[in-house]
């Protein structure tokens, strides 16, 4: 019976693992793509890739890579990925395009290696006004908010809160904090796009 269940569990894994098209394994080198996503929605970077990951590292002790190519998406998914990344003690390739919050992935690598011809973009945090007052309106009588004032001081609060908790990771793996200035000071519609002198001389690429 227990065997019944463990092949039946794998046979799901494997399944998923088909239907997510931007992940893949070649050698020892796992490979996380968004752009290869079928379906425009999924080509960011989310929960679903972060679970699957999870569970390709632990089946699969072998993998010493993650070659990553994407311009981003949910930041929380992405910080898990990077703690799985550090935990797994994994070298990080970047092959194309690693924007956003993929960078976070990037940095977590032991080994940071940007392939010649390809870009790590950044830019500061943004939170739109619809989004922020959805937010406000689906969490409201949760979180204890009397008002859009009492809103307004949490997230003030919160926001100072991320931006440390983004500086000290960045620090934490070695990057350096004139560097990590320059990444809060960029344009949150745009991208910033270092030259590869400047990404190695902040210790973002480490070879």
């Amino acid at each position: 019976m227990r065997t019944v269940i463990i092949a039946i569990i794998f046979i799901i894994f494997s399944q998923n693992l088909v239907a997510n098209d931007k992940l893949y394994i070649e050698g020892n080198t796992l490979h996380y793509n968004t752009d290869l996503a079928t379906v425009e929605s999924n080509a960011e970077i989310n929960w679903e890739d972060a679970d699957l990951i999870h569970g390709i590292l632990l089946e699969n002790p072998d993998i010493k890579i993650i070659q990553l190519n994407s311009s981003g998406g949910l930041v929380k998914a992405s910080q898990y990925i990077s703690d799985l990344v550090i935990d797994f003690a994994l070298d990080s390739l970047v092959s194309g395009e690693c924007s956003s919050a993929c960078v976070d992935i990037f940095l977590a690598g032991n080994r940071r290696v940007l392939e010649r011809g390809s870009w790590l973009g950044f830019h500061k945090g943004s939170w739109s006004s619809v989004n922020i007052k959805n937010y406000y309106e689906n969490n409201k009588v949760d979180k204890g908010w009397n008002n859009a004032f009492e809103f307004s001081s949490w997230l003030y609060e919160d926001t100072q809160k991320e931006i440390l908790k983004q500086m000290k990771y960045m620090l934490e793996r070695g990057v350096e904090a004139d560097f990590i200035i320059q990444t809060l000071q960029a344009d949150n519609e745009g991208m910033w796009y270092p030259r590869r002198k400047q990404l190695e001389n902040a210790g973002v690429i480490r070879d």
